[in-house]
């Protein structure tokens, strides 16, 4: 069995007025204001996820996010899934190169005390995950079921810890992408052309993303890569972000 290297440790975290800092990249991993709007606008909404999850063309719908970190983006979807009358299952696809430690994500719950997020059984079933890949990288999933109230549907959490190199190409095909790692001036790796063509791969006629980036070079190779690309209004202080789907 390898054991991963420290390189992910906790001491690369640090705290500005209650927010988790990753120092490795330099910014944040939720807003303390704003931030569950942020996620809703721009990536629920921004894939136009409700009007699809209502769709009955297919079984299961899958979401796939580029960066983990705390699971803002993953509580919203729930939240949005559950609020539904009779909702299609749902698969949230994600990976994660540094995942944060129960402590750290609980910040999360004491920055939006009125939602339910982080609770004991769903944390220790992260950290039992988390401790397995830590001692042996092969064994790097970590998955997660909810029921819906009013039907059979299933909304299932499958999270792939480790680079994204390694953790795209074990991917299903997706439906919706958001893209969501840390801004590409401080993270290029999660943006690059090797990483998009990994995206490319899991990606159909219709597929859409969304994300808060509105760079040109994203711009450029998306629309490469066969992808109609969209600017729109970003949120809040945010002048522009991107969406769009694959031809």
């Amino acid at each position: 069995m390898e054991k991963r290297p420290s390189d992910h440790s906790d001491k690369n975290i640090e705290f500005k007025e209650g927010v988790p800092v990753s120092l490795l990249f330099d910014d944040v991993y939720f807003s303390k204001q704003g931030g569950w709007e942020e996620s809703n606008y721009v990536f629920f909404n921004g894939n136009e996820i409700e009007s699809k999850i209502k769709d009955d063309d297919q079984t299961v719908f899958r979401i796939g996010e580029l960066g983990f970190g705390s699971g803002l983006n993953l509580f919203v979807a729930l939240e949005n899934w559950t609020s539904l009358q009779n909702p299609k299952s749902m698969e949230f696809i994600s990976l994660e190169g540094y995942p944060l430690a129960a402590e750290i994500l609980f910040t999360l719950n004491q920055s939006y005390p009125d939602k339910n997020l982080w609770f004991p059984e769903l944390i220790h079933s992260y950290e039992s995950a988390k401790e397995i890949w830590e001692n042996d990288n092969t064994k790097n999933t970590w998955t997660y079921v909810w029921n819906h109230k009013t039907n059979s549907s299933q909304f299932s959490l499958k999270v792939y810890f480790g680079d994204i190199q390694i953790c795209l190409p074990s991917f299903p095909i997706i439906h919706a992408w958001y893209f969501d790692g840390f801004s590409p001036g401080k993270n290029p790796d999660m943006w690059s052309k090797d990483t998009l063509n990994l995206v490319r791969q899991k990606t159909i006629s219709g597929t859409s993303f969304a994300t808060f980036s509105s760079a040109g070079f994203l711009r450029r190779s998306l629309s490469e890569l066969g992808f109609l690309v969209e600017k729109k209004k970003g949120f809040g202080r945010k002048r522009e972000m991107i969406s769009g789907f694959l031809k």
